[in-house]
């Protein structure tokens, strides 16, 4: 097994989402390529290889995250499935934190009120009042909701972990229209498309995006 075929069956069974498989999978095939590697055995390659590899990268400016995710994925191979200590200390500057801004109930209404198709506005009603995130809301089965409790569950979510989420009497009530009206099946999605297909997460950031421009 080749080494991204390696990390990438780690990081599956350790439950790290398909994102973050892709990028750290990415990082290590790019330093094995890299000068620093060329020729190598995996068993010869050092610290100081990383070290070098991760200067020349600061060298071309690269955002601290960058360098931080870089970092972490080439830890990870070398720790978790070579059994090697790896660490290397260098500095870069840090990208400065955001401070997220959160909508205001009259900016939320304003958006709602440009999604014209009703099952659209459901998912973004129920992702802004219960605090899910777009994946979660795409991904959420019947099964996992209690209607007549008020409440259901994320599975899975971020860390792999469960957690319960709140509904709104208002969204509880929608939710359950929704389910009669198409006569859902209770082992599959909540939210399905016309064409009878689970919607995926870059639809539903159009339309959050489409919302957003208009109102």
């Amino acid at each position: 097994m080749n080494p991204s075929e390696s990390l990438s069956k780690e990081l599956r069974r350790r439950r790290y989402s398909e994102q973050t498989i892709s990028t750290y999978v990415g990082c290590l095939a790019r330093f094995l390529n890299s000068s620093f590697c060329k020729n190598k055995s995996l068993r010869k390659i050092t610290k100081r290889d990383i070290r070098l590899y991760l200067e020349r990268m600061s060298e071309k400016d690269l955002s601290g995250n960058t360098m931080n995710v870089n970092l972490m994925a080439l830890k990870f191979y070398f720790e978790q499935i070579q059994g090697r200590k790896m660490w290397v200390d260098i500095k870069y500057s840090k990208v400065p934190e955001r401070i997220q801004r959160v909508l205001s109930e009259e900016e939320i209404r304003k958006l709602l009120e440009q999604i014209t198709n009703w099952k659209h506005r459901l998912m973004i009603e129920l992702m802004y009042s219960s605090g899910m995130r777009v994946s979660e809301v795409v991904n959420i089965k019947i099964k996992d909701i209690e209607l007549d409790k008020n409440y259901g569950f994320v599975r899975n979510g971020k860390g792999g972990k469960d957690r319960l989420l709140v509904l709104s009497k208002i969204v509880r009530e929608k939710i359950k229209n929704l389910i009669e009206m198409e006569k859902l099946d209770r082992e599959g999605y909540l939210f399905i498309s016309d064409r009878k297909k689970k919607y995926n997460i870059r639809s539903l950031q159009v339309i959050v995006k489409k919302a957003a421009k208009k109102s």
